[in-house]
C-alpha cells in the first residue's frame, strides 16, 4: 500500500511523466492520500482544473486524521531537531507510519524520521 504525497499528485496533474509512472508503479495496490493532501490540492487548484483534480483524488482512498496521528506528528516534529518540518508534512508522515505504508514523495528531505518507508520517483 502506498500513501501519495501532495507533490507527486500535483506533478501528475501537471502531466509530469515521472509522476504518472509513480502512480502506475503502485496501480495493483490500493492507494491512499491523506485528507491533508486533499485539502492542499483543492485549495491550490484553479476552477478549470476541478474535474481532472477530483478524478485523480477519487482514484485514491482518503485517510482521516485522528488524535493518534496528531500525537504521532507531534513526536515526529520533536524528534526532528535541526529540521524545519511543517505541520502538514508531520501529519502525512505520521499517517504513513501509523498505517504502515510506503510514502511516495519527491520531497524525502521533508521526512527525516527513519520509520518512514519512502519511494522517491526519479523525474
Amino acid at each position: 500500500m502506498a500513501l501519495f504525497d501532495t507533490d507527486v499528485l500535483i506533478d501528475n496533474l501537471l502531466n509530469r511523466y515521472g509522476a504518472s509512472q509513480a502512480l502506475i508503479k503502485f496501480k495493483d495496490e490500493k492507494n491512499y492520500c491523506s485528507v491533508i493532501t486533499i485539502g492542499e490540492i483543492l485549495f491550490g487548484m484553479y476552477p478549470d482544473e476541478k474535474e481532472k483534480t477530483l478524478k485523480l483524488l477519487d482514484s485514491l482512498a482518503p485517510l482521516e486524521v485522528d488524535k493518534d496521528i496528531v500525537l504521532s506528528a507531534y513526536e515526529i516534529k520533536n524528534k526532528a531537531r535541526g529540521f524545519n518540518l511543517e505541520l502538514y508534512d508531520c501529519i502525512i508522515a505520521a499517517t504513513a507510519i501509523q498505517n504502515d505504508m510506503v510514502l511516495v514523495t519527491k520531497n524525502a528531505k521533508h521526512y527525516p524520521d527513519e520509520r518512514i518507508r519512502i519511494y522517491a520517483p526519479q523525474y
